[in-house]
């Protein structure tokens, strides 16, 4: 025990911080764990205590890879599948895809140990799936190899020659599994019976193996069954002679076993069966002494066919019963271990799935607070994209509102690889990803751009930023009941970076951003109500007064000036008399039409009480308010309002004209010289404007 502490301490010689010592004792491990198993588990047992007391999750949950394959070598699969799920579930939530990957992997080999190869195959599909995400095309192409192997096991050589090629044309196979791809690449070719491409695959094995005994001599047996295949029995001869002495003096019983059995195969193509046979019985002795079933049964089905071949029938039907019963007691326990599996499986599955909801719907719940808490939305818009982050990799995030009135579709928060974008709009008419998500009321989801984006659109520049645009993207419409709001739209550079599932998250998501979208504009809606006349549709008086008071404040500050006219509307209760309050009321919104057409967008109107009106004129001299007041007199003089009963009348209106200066100590100073002018404008017999006195 001591020698091995000493041994993991000078792994780590030279190497203080918990994260620099993760590291070195990865690459070892990499390197070293099934030479030497002991130190390994030692070196995992003490940096694994490191890493949980510095919170280092990442660290832990590949020393837990490490450990499970660890488990895996030893033959206790229950043992490693379990630490290797805990360590899955880890890479998960870190979103460490490359983790995954590998974790996925290794579960696979474990079920293919088992037996369990359909079950393997997932893994492998999924783990394959997981490293293209994450750009490891090396571990891609491990676990479609391994996908290659299952499928020969499974006797399906035509899809395991398709995966296999598929590994080696997409994807980069590590330099320590070319051995592994060549040999299966052998070994498929042979069940196809194409025994020449068969040969250069196991002779480039064989040289790729770099002095590994082993690999070497599971290659250079296949081979011997290649050359017998094709009836080249001394050069198959040879190898089996060198083969055999190589296994006993290296203690490789397993392979060793199958030499005999390709040697008996040999001697049979000899018509020496009794030599034959002899190798075929030790071969069942040798394989029952070690527990290779599998190989057991191969060797009982060749001694039963020898005996055949010898006329020997009882001999040949006992053989045949043995061969039956292992056979049959191997698919029996091979399916108690796929049951077993797949119900082990889908228990962590489950597990899996529902503490995946669970943050999901913490998660979702908390945006929702964050998002219904806010009734201002351009504040609500810019705490999404962290929040969203949190449950997905969302680097582009666009979220835009639909301009009823304009009929277009307005983009109001744009982020692209986590950097704010100017702001812009596309008419809904227009052909976008986004005009086509409202327009139809439907979801849209792409795993790659290039290749999916013409079932949308013909072109879609309306997701290029510096000439680059994202490979996955995401669209849901913003609904509240069935009327579309808005869009939300979650983008990635990496291909298949969303499922259904996730579109789902988005949908809840985009249900609580429509909400907030309603709520500020309701509350805008209340704002503006508070603040206007509902008869005129201008500024009530308490908003007209806090304008003024505002405008008063910076023309003290800065030096300015800026106009007030105050009106009133002449003879304005005989009106009502004589033609009732629904025509006056008609008389003061045409009055507040022209005071609108007339004016600048920056001028202040409102209903100052009545038939009173205020209009404020920033930056405006008195002279030039006096004039404008001459127009609107005008204009108000020229007006028909045209009754029921048929015919129509005029009406007129007086104005008082006064200005904002600096020195005046407060507006309603202001208000009360506009006042005073006006009064004087009735006084000299209405419809005129006065100007106010100076002094």
């Amino acid at each position: 025990m001591d020698e091995t502490r000493v041994s993991v301490e000078a792994i780590l010689a030279g190497a203080s911080r918990t994260t620099e010592r993760v590291a070195i004792g990865r690459v070892w491990l990499d390197d070293n764990r099934r030479n030497d198993p002991r130190v390994a588990g030692e070196l995992i047992a003490t940096l694994l205590l490191e890493t949980r007391a510095t919170g280092d999750a990442s660290g832990a949950a590949w020393l837990q890879f490490s450990q499970g394959w660890l488990a895996l070598d030893a033959d206790d699969y229950e043992q490693g599948m379990t630490i290797l799920e805990s360590a899955r579930s880890t890479f998960e939530d870190l979103g460490d895809r490359g983790g995954m990957s590998r974790c996925l992997n290794a579960l696979g080999v474990a079920s293919f140990s088992l037996g369990i190869y359909d079950l393997a195959l997932d893994y492998y599909r999924e783990s394959a799936s997981e490293a293209e995400k994450s750009g490891r095309r090396d571990l891609a192409g491990a676990a479609s190899g391994n996908m290659a192997e299952c499928l020969y096991e499974l006797e399906e050589p035509e899809e395991a020659l398709l995966a296999l090629e598929h590994c080696r044309a997409e994807y980069t196979i590590a330099s320590h599994n070319i051995t592994t791809d060549h040999n299966q690449a052998g070994l498929i070719y042979r069940s196809l019976g194409r025994l020449e491409e068969a040969e250069l695959e196991l002779l480039e094995a064989i040289a790729t193996t770099g002095g590994a005994l082993h690999d070497s001599l599971e290659t250079r047996q296949i081979l011997a069954e290649v050359y017998i295949d094709s009836g080249r029995l001394e050069e198959a001869d040879t190898l089996i002679t060198t083969g055999l002495k190589d296994c006993s003096q290296a203690g490789e019983r397993m392979i060793g076993t199958r030499f005999r059995l390709t040697r008996a195969r040999l001697f049979t193509a000899k018509n020496c069966t009794l030599e034959a046979i002899a190798d075929i019985e030790a071969a069942v002795i040798a394989a029952r002494e070690i527990g290779a079933r599998k190989i057991e049964a191969d060797a009982e089905k060749a001694l039963y066919l020898a005996w055949q071949t010898r006329g020997e029938s009882q001999k040949a039907l006992v053989a045949f019963v043995c061969h039956s019963k292992l056979k049959d007691a191997m698919k029996s326990e091979q399916t108690s271990r796929r049951i077993l599996g797949l119900h082990d499986e889908r228990a962590r599955r489950e597990a899996r799935q529902f503490e995946t909801l669970y943050k999901q719907i913490s998660a979702i719940s908390e945006i929702g607070q964050r998002i219904t808490a806010n009734l201002d939305l351009d504040l609500t818009l810019e705490t999404l994209f962290d929040a969203i982050n949190e449950l997905m990799d969302a680097p582009t995030l666009m979220i835009a509102l639909v301009d009823e009135e304009n009929a277009c579709l307005d983009y109001r928060l744009v982020i692209v690889r986590g950097k704010r974008q100017p702001p812009f709009s596309y008419p809904l008419s227009h052909e976008t990803f986004g005009c086509w998500c409202v327009n139809h009321h439907s979801d849209i989801l792409i795993s790659d751009l290039e290749l999916e984006y013409r079932r949308y659109v013909k072109a879609y520049d309306e997701l290029l930023f510096d000439g680059t645009t994202e490979r996955s993207l995401v669209f849901v419409p913003l609904l509240v009941g069935d009327k579309v709001t808005g869009v939300l739209s979650v983008q990635s550079h990496l291909a298949d970076a969303y499922d259904k599932r996730q579109v789902e998250t988005i949908r809840a998501i985009g249900a609580y951003i429509a909400i907030a979208i309603e709520n500020a504009k309701l509350y805008s809606q209340i704002q503006r109500l508070a603040a206007i006349d509902s008869l005129t549709g201008l500024l009530n008086r308490r908003r007209l007064t806090e304008a003024i008071d505002e405008t008063y404040l910076k023309t003290k500050r800065y030096d300015r000036v800026a106009g007030i006219i105050m009106i009133d509307v002449d003879h304005f209760k005989k009106v009502n008399d004589t033609y009732g309050h629904d025509i006056g009321d008609k008389v003061l919104r045409s009055i507040a039409k022209v005071f609108t057409e007339k004016l600048r967008d920056c001028d202040v109107i409102g209903r100052f009480g009545g038939e009173e009106f205020v209009i404020l004129l920033p930056e405006t001299s008195l002279e030039g308010t006096g004039i404008l007041a001459e127009r609107l007199r005008e204009a108000i003089e020229a007006l028909e309002i045209r009754i029921p009963e048929g015919g129509c009348f005029g009406v007129t209106a007086s104005f008082g004209v006064a200005v904002i200066r600096a020195d005046d100590p407060s507006h309603e100073t202001v208000l009360k010289r506009a006042d005073k002018a006006l009064y004087q404008a009735k006084q000299s017999g209405r419809n005129r404007v006065a100007m106010e006195a100076h002094e």
